[in-house]
């Protein structure tokens, strides 16, 4: 082979390694764009669901009732929205209860329409998704509270004390819930249910 050809050879091979080089190069800068405009929507997602969480938490702590409502629906939108965050929001809502349920209501009245949302809320998540969370409503006063939602999603939890008289609970899943000391006098429930939760001898079942 004369010079010629090689010298030619060569500049093909070249030529041929550099566009191989360049369309690696473009390819590499384009993965790389993308996993930052990636990164960059999952940031200013967790943006607005941390200013979404912030203000739900916010209207918890209001007077009028239908802002304390609308707090506790945003943050079933979150945990819907957000898997991670589900954990947490559930926990704000169960300590939301214990502590606007820590006294039975009035004569003649009902559980507050915010506590029912938030206990409605709590019993139609999605367990699935609750990571170490355990539902705890110890000590909550809850007469009469309807909870024919779903199933309720009540297994595992704490109800130790908890005043739920009258209550409507057929169907609510009870499986290892602790009601030690309860109050389920009068309470809609079947002999299974109450078989599969964790009673004694202060438990009241009529």
């Amino acid at each position: 082979m004369d010079w010629a050809r090689r010298i030619e050879l060569i500049t093909v091979v070249v030529a041929a390694v550099v566009a191989v080089a360049g369309l690696w190069y473009s390819n590499v800068q384009t993965r790389q764009a993308h996993e930052q405009a990636r990164d960059d929507r999952a940031l200013a997602k967790e943006g607005q669901i941390t200013d979404r969480y912030t203000a739900a938490v916010g209207n918890l702590g209001e007077d009028k009732m239908d802002v304390r409502l609308g707090g506790i629906y945003a943050l079933e939108r979150i945990m819907q929205d957000s898997r991670r965050d589900q954990p947490t929001i559930a926990n704000v809502l169960a300590t939301y209860i214990r502590t606007h349920a820590a006294n039975p209501p009035a004569k003649g009245q009902d559980v507050p329409a915010d506590v029912q949302a938030a206990l409605t809320v709590l019993a139609t998540r999605d367990t699935k998704r609750d990571g170490a969370f355990v539902l705890d409503l110890h000590g909550a006063k809850l007469p009469n509270i309807n909870l024919t939602a779903t199933p309720a999603a009540l297994h595992d939890a704490n109800l130790r004390d908890v005043d739920l008289s009258g209550a409507r609970m057929f169907g609510a899943n009870l499986r290892n819930a602790n009601l030690s000391s309860a109050d389920l006098g009068g309470a809609d429930l079947t002999k299974q249910q109450v078989d599969s939760a964790v009673t004694d001898s202060s438990t009241r079942l009529r």
